[in-house]
């Protein structure tokens, strides 16, 4: 233990002052040394009360002297630590190098202690928004007049318009048939192949009804030419999302429209979204008219050119019939009815941002109001 940061005049002023403030305290040991030279007192008088009061007295002093013992050691230790040996001697020594380390310490644990309140802070703040939304979308309002308004009655079409899409397109099938004669058969015998969603032509293979070499050719080992299975599954594939979005559009604008009133972030979205279906239409529909040109080439009369075994000398191949794309052709005019469908809506809905009339609705906003409904 170091006492060389202690003051010697502070330090050597101790003492004296413990010895006067024991020799103030009447019922400590030292005061009690003192009153030892004072005269002696006449004995309490027989007879009365006060001398059979005399022990519980004398238990009395006793009492007040170890309580005036422990306000005198309290006294001790306060004049130590105005002093300043009281905290050396608590603290101790301190270790080189311990002063920098704590402090270094402190400020890491003061940093976690800060980021860990940030870190709930966000949390509070994302749970209350979550509350606040889902009190939102609890208040479920059925209110069938937006149907009524180009923006409702517009994205019923491009609904119905959607499920003809990916209906027609991902539902079909089809085969082409070809007539097959040679000098050791007295009939034509017909070779199939069957194709069908998602056209991967150089999958299917030709067949004779029944099961034989027709001509002593193995027709299972000739399949048709081309795989246009990229532009109809991202058609169809795209017609679905389409399907599934009019319908989550359609429950906001039925059972939540003053919600879509009152914000902006999603008649914005919707804006976005409207813009960027129609081009998708655009794209996807034309990537498919295309596909579908090359699939009626693939499978018309030009297949006969195409198959080895009937430019064998000896067999002769005649075309016989390939199954109708008629709803293949309807898929690609609904693919165009949704294009213009969803570049038209997409002035409804711009009428419902902020960018239709941007003064009035920061006004009605910084007012408290709601916006006045543009479409709906």
């Amino acid at each position: 233990m170091s006492l060389r940061t202690v003051d010697e005049p502070r330090l050597s002023a101790v003492p004296q002052q413990l010895s006067n403030m024991l020799l103030r305290r009447p019922g400590t040991a030292a005061g009690s040394a003192a009153r030892s030279t004072d005269p002696p007192q006449a004995p309490p008088r027989a007879g009365n009360r006060g001398g059979t009061r005399g022990p519980g007295r004398r238990e009395a002093g006793g009492g007040r002297r170890e309580a005036g013992g422990g306000r005198a050691a309290s006294e001790g230790r306060r004049v130590l630590r105005s002093c300043g040996v009281g905290a050396h001697m608590r603290r101790g020594p301190r270790a080189p190098g311990a002063g920098p380390g704590r402090g270094r310490g402190g400020g890491g644990a003061s940093g976690r202690g800060r980021g860990a309140r940030s870190m709930a802070s966000n949390i509070y703040l994302f749970r209350q928004r979550i509350s606040r939304f889902g009190q939102r979308m609890s208040s479920f309002q059925l209110n069938v007049s937006p149907l009524k308004e180009p923006l409702g009655f517009i994205k019923v079409l491009e609904w119905i318009a959607s499920i003809f899409a990916f209906a027609t397109c991902g539902g079909f099938k089809g085969k082409t048939e070809i007539q097959v004669t040679c000098p050791s058969l007295t009939e034509n015998k017909t070779i199939t192949a069957a194709f069908a969603y998602p056209f991967r032509l150089n999958e299917a293979s030709f067949l004779a009804h029944p099961d034989v070499n027709v001509c002593d050719v193995n027709w299972k080992s000739y399949v048709l030419i081309g795989d246009y299975s990229s532009s109809a599954q991202f058609y169809v594939t795209f017609a679905v999302f389409v399907f599934l979005y009019c319908i989550a559009a359609l429950l906001l604008y039925v059972g939540y429209t003053s919600l879509y009133r009152d914000s902006r972030k999603l008649p914005m979205i919707d804006f976005v979204v409207t813009l960027v279906a129609a081009f998708l239409w655009l794209v996807s529909t034309s990537a498919w008219a295309k596909a579908l040109t090359d699939i009626k080439i693939a499978t018309g009369h030009g297949i006969v050119k195409e198959l080895q075994p009937c430019n064998h000398q000896g067999v002769m191949c005649y075309f016989g019939s390939v199954t109708s794309m008629g709803s293949l052709n309807v898929s690609v005019i609904f693919g165009f009815l949704n294009m213009i469908l969803w570049g038209g809506n997409a002035w409804f809905v711009y009428k419902e941002t902020s960018l239709h009339s941007p003064s009035n609705t920061s006004a009605s906003h910084g007012q408290g109001g709601i916006p006045p409904p543009s479409g709906i």
